[in-house]
């Protein structure tokens, strides 16, 4: 049975001291690593660098090159062996990209909000009128007395 091809997003966290002669080289490479393992990259993210959270190999900064692969999904680990082998890669992360259902204009998602807390569910006594204003400030009161207690004020 033949394994069915996947997106994938792959983000390689780079040397920060590359020029844009090696970033071509590292583009040429990983897509000669792909086209081996049965797979293609279809397209490539501009190069950024940027500062690191925290350093990598005792960088702190490094040029992140994101590219959009399709595999099949029993290859993918056969090309990350292989990229682990480039000695620019200080990280890597592949992700599998799902589908994206696009929601139109016209169909905006209801966001409804509830309180934390109800007045009329924390009632004691629920014989009591729920529509009456006079019953839910003197509980308000109640639960305000109640937690400055508890809190020892």
């Amino acid at each position: 049975m033949e394994n069915e091809q996947k997106q994938y997003e792959l983000t390689c966290i780079l040397e920060p001291h590359l020029e844009s002669a090696d970033l071509e080289n590292f583009k040429k490479n990983l897509e000669k690593i792909a086209i081996n393992h049965n797979g293609q990259i279809k397209h490539f993210m501009e190069p950024e660098k940027k500062e690191l959270a925290y350093p990598i190999n005792k960088q702190g900064q490094a040029i992140y090159i994101i590219s959009h692969l399709v595999f099949e999904s029993n290859k993918v680990n056969e090309f990350l062996k292989e990229l682990k082998t480039n000695k620019f890669v200080l990280r890597h992360l592949i992700t599998v990209q799902e589908e994206k259902t696009s929601i139109s204009n016209t169909e905006k998602p209801k966001i409804t909000r509830k309180p934390a807390a109800s007045v009329k569910r924390m009632q004691t006594n629920p014989s009591k009128s729920e529509g009456s204003d006079e019953n839910d400030k003197l509980n308000l009161e109640e639960i305000d007395k109640k937690l400055d207690e508890l809190v020892g004020l």
